[in-house]
């Protein structure tokens, strides 16, 4: 058998060499090289895939420019509509058509009209009934009311019967609320936005003024412990109303009027009429509201309570609200032929005022001018007070508004004719 033996190295004996790597220098320079554009030359059916990040940020920013573009467009509708779009909707369509002139009205005793530009109300002794310009009838609701007093805003009219307990509201579409109230009610108003107030009866109080949204919440009750509130105005926007009262003195009678807005029974503000009594308040101009005394105007902001006055040594007889402005007719106490007309802007500025002779039956005011009737003569004047058109409205013309340039409606008891007025 062969014998295997372990190889022994000594210590210092040298080891197998070990084959060294090539150096840096000995390596060649000249390796070939494939062009790069030959190398990742694109397929013709390769396609771009983008991640949905990008996507999503883009359809985000375009959501939020539509959300922005519509509460914009909702701000400024609730600015110019404020009982709503689709109230405002309803009633244009509800003006929709025509109708033939003259027209019957189902009474015999014609009580107010108030014009709203393209239609107009009419309230009788028995009825209110709505008729746009082009002769439509709207509606016509009959009211059974002993003593009814219509207010009206842009969209809405309020009919109460003054000294009972019932109250009636309408839209162009009819009757919208009916409510009966355990106080009789003494006077009332309603907003552009459709918030309504009452002055009512109280029990251990003198008077007392209950607010409520279009939704017929109550929002807001004012105490009037010893004066006689006698007249309640509601801001355009129904966040504010003002109140007249009645202060019995010695000898004489002052008024108050003092604004509230909802959050205290403490007044913001208040003015006091020395030895006068406050016949209206008017808010037709979102800016501010009239007052109407024996022989002043006065327009009050209500914002900061400045304040627009105007005084005429005649009496108060008639005041109208136009699309423009308002106009107030001043009388001489014995002699109902002299009279005063002050034309006012929607805040209030004294614009023109100047005197005509005749007794005035009604007027009106559109563009600035002044339609009114005499007997049987209607008329068109200027600022100056100069005639401008005429014409003939008949016998037994009651009340009248404009619906035109030249052109008005004459209201009697019983009918209303449609007239056009000639150049003088």
């Amino acid at each position: 058998m062969p014998e295997y033996k372990r190889k022994r190295r000594g210590r210092l004996k040298s080891a197998p060499k070990v084959k060294q790597k090539t150096k840096k220098d000995d390596i060649p320079y000249d390796i070939p090289m494939t062009p790069a554009e030959k190398e990742y030359k694109p397929k013709k059916n390769m396609r771009v895939l983008k991640g949905k990040k990008l996507e999503s940020q883009r359809r985000f920013r375009i959501g939020v420019c539509v959300v922005g573009i519509i509460a914009v467009v909702l701000v400024f509708c609730q600015l110019i509509m404020p009982a709503g779009v689709f109230e405002t909707a309803s009633n244009a369509v509800k003006l929709i058509g025509g109708g033939s002139y003259p027209l019957n009205l189902e009474s015999n005793d014609t009580i107010a009209v108030v014009s709203k530009g393209s239609y107009y109300y009419v309230l009788s002794s028995n009825s209110l009934s709505v008729f746009s310009n082009a002769g439509k009838k709207v509606f016509t609701h009959s009211h059974g009311f002993e003593n009814p007093v219509l207010k009206t805003s842009k969209t809405r009219a309020l009919l109460f019967d003054q000294g009972k307990n019932d109250i009636l509201i309408f839209t162009l579409g009819g009757l919208k609320t009916s409510k009966t109230f355990k106080q009789d009610i003494k006077n009332a108003a309603i907003g552009d936005d459709g918030t309504y107030a009452l002055v009512t009866s109280a029990e251990n109080y003198a008077a007392k003024v209950s607010v409520f949204k279009k939704n017929n919440e109550l929002v807001y009750e004012w105490f009037s412990s010893e004066d006689l509130v006698n007249n309640v105005a509601v801001a355009p926007s129904g966040k504010k109303i003002a109140v007249s009262t009645i202060i019995s003195k010695v000898g004489r009678y002052d008024s108050e009027v003092s604004v509230f807005n909802f959050k205290s029974s403490t007044a913001e503000n208040k003015k006091t009429f020395e030895n006068t009594v406050v016949y209206a308040l008017d808010t037709t101009f979102t800016g501010g509201f009239s007052v109407l005394t024996a022989n002043q105007y006065i327009f009050i902001k209500w914002s900061n309570f400045k304040q627009n006055e105007y005084k005429n040594e005649y009496n108060t007889a008639m005041f109208r609200a136009g699309n423009n402005g308002v106009a107030v007719v001043y009388n001489r106490e014995n002699d109902k032929t002299d009279n005063r007309i002050a034309i006012f802007s929607s805040s209030g500025k004294l614009k023109k005022e100047f005197q005509y002779k005749g007794i005035i039956t009604d007027f009106a005011l559109r563009n600035g001018n002044i339609y009114c009737i005499s007997d049987t003569k209607a008329y068109i004047l200027n600022r100056e007070g100069e005639i401008i058109r005429s014409g003939e409205c008949g016998f037994g013309a009651v009340r009248i508004t404009p619906m035109g340039q030249n052109v008005m409606a004459v209201i009697t008891d019983t009918k209303i004719n449609k007239i056009k007025l000639a150049e003088e």
